[in-house]
């Protein structure tokens, strides 16, 4: 018997720097499911403009806050387009947060933040990750 079961949407955005001035979409859209603490998310964003923030880039809006602990961060299934970066692309939810960074490795290892320097004003995200709370 399941005590915790829930589905729904929610709403993704992108923030750079931890903001989103002049943000703009074609779509956003996102759904969840949550089974006790794990809960699954996936997402569809669509820019119209990335606007004037800069700083690292965030996908904002997870429907439930993260567990506090390296122990509970998630790696998510990611596909950009029109967004640039090294050789592979990954990403994190951010412990205690409702944010996940997105981010890139080189073939040398070496991982960085993508910005907003990466990001055109028709780049896409499509995002799936499993975290717990």
């Amino acid at each position: 018997v399941l005590d915790d079961y829930e589905e729904g949407t929610w709403t993704p955005g992108v923030s750079f720097g931890g903001a989103a001035v002049g943000i703009t979409y074609d779509a956003q859209a996102g759904v969840y499911t949550k089974v006790g603490r794990k809960v699954s998310v996936s997402c569809y964003i669509a820019l119209t403009n990335k606007g004037s923030s800069t700083g690292n880039v965030n996908i904002t809006g997870l429907p439930f806050t993260s567990a506090t602990g390296n122990e509970f961060s998630a790696p998510p299934s990611l596909y950009l387009s029109v967004v640039t970066f090294a050789d592979w692309p990954n990403g994190i939810v951010t412990a205690n947060a409702t944010t996940l960074s997105i981010g890139e490795t080189t073939n040398a290892g070496v991982r960085t933040q993508l910005t907003d320097a990466d990001f055109a004003n028709t780049s896409i995200i499509l995002m799936s990750v499993t975290y717990f709370v």
